[in-house]
């Protein structure tokens, strides 16, 4: 029970003071609306970055058994694995991430072309009530259009787009967005901006840059191989928290949503990590799993 109440107060602060930190701050008057928007979308993904692998990498680095007690993998960090290779593998994914971002501002370079259709002045920055349902919009569109292009790359044809990000098969947090700037393109940035444009001038960008920090934190805690008890998401019903995902990786199999479990689950892409579950042969979450039901 203690663990849930952290949980629900970490996770309403983040929505509580992240928006009047920003509105503490957020400019009279923006000169450019094209520059701002994309120097200040990279800015907090970077932030968000460094903050979350940095919290990560000092519990790796501590490896105290109260912290190990919610990793998800039996098998070692790669750090325990092979020195050299870890240390060779960390150095390229730091510098993926700096080619990654260059996408990143590429692409937001290309749609500020046709037009920023956001909202930027102060005098309509948003509330809660106005964002919480463009958040979920944004949620749904993203996990469809990542499920369907992450499972496009697993199929032969086009997996060698993908078999980079497959290096991790014990997941870390800085693994998240180490992939191929094809993938990285195709797979984590489209699906995630075709929401807030299809949003155009009902979204704010203030609640662009918290959707940033959202969407950048739960790919984090996806690919951290930690469950931990005060994280809000395996306490929410059908999200794919830390557990499903690293099934992905440990088994390169199925699994393919980012924030939902139902679209594996109604095309059968998660029935292996469930029958697994079923067996007790993978993770530590007791957690509901709809074969038990089918076999009621």
């Amino acid at each position: 029970m203690l663990y849930f109440i952290i949980a629900i107060l970490t996770f309403t602060s983040y929505f509580i003071f992240v928006p009047e930190l920003l509105k503490y701050y957020w400019p009279e008057q923006i000169e450019s609306k094209y520059w701002f928007q994309i120097l200040s979308m990279q800015t907090i993904h970077i932030v968000v970055y460094i903050l979350v692998n940095g919290s990560y990498g000092i519990i790796y680095y501590l490896n105290h058994p109260f912290f190990e007690q919610f990793k998800v993998e039996k098998k070692p960090w790669p750090w325990h694995q092979n020195k050299q290779e870890w240390i060779k593998l960390r150095n390229e994914t730091f510098k993926n991430f700096s080619i990654n971002l260059i996408v990143g501002i590429l692409l937001a370079m290309a749609f500020g072309i046709t037009g920023v259709k956001y909202r930027f002045d102060r005098q309509s920055l948003p509330d809660l009530w106005e964002m919480i349902p463009q958040f979920l919009f944004c949620i749904l569109i993203e996990d469809i259009g990542f499920y369907w292009s992450h499972r496009l790359l697993h199929i032969p044809a086009l997996y060698k787009y993908h078999k980079q990000h497959h290096q991790y098969t014990v997941t870390i947090s800085i693994s998240a967005e180490y992939s191929t700037a094809l993938e990285y393109l195709l797979s984590n940035l489209l699906p995630f901006i075709i929401g807030p444009r299809l949003l155009n001038e009902r979204l704010h960008m203030m609640t662009m840059l918290i959707w940033i920090g959202i969407r950048v934190y739960k790919t984090l805690s996806a690919h951290s191989g930690y469950v931990f008890p005060w994280e809000i998401f395996q306490y929410i019903p059908f999200l794919a928290f830390a557990e499903f995902h690293s099934y992905h990786h440990s088994h390169n199999d199925g699994n393919y949503g980012s924030f939902f479990v139902f679209w594996d689950y109604l095309f059968g892409t998660s029935n292996n990590y469930y029958q697994n579950k079923l067996k007790d042969n993978y993770g530590i979450l007791n957690i509901y799993n709809p074969l038990k039901s089918k076999m009621k």
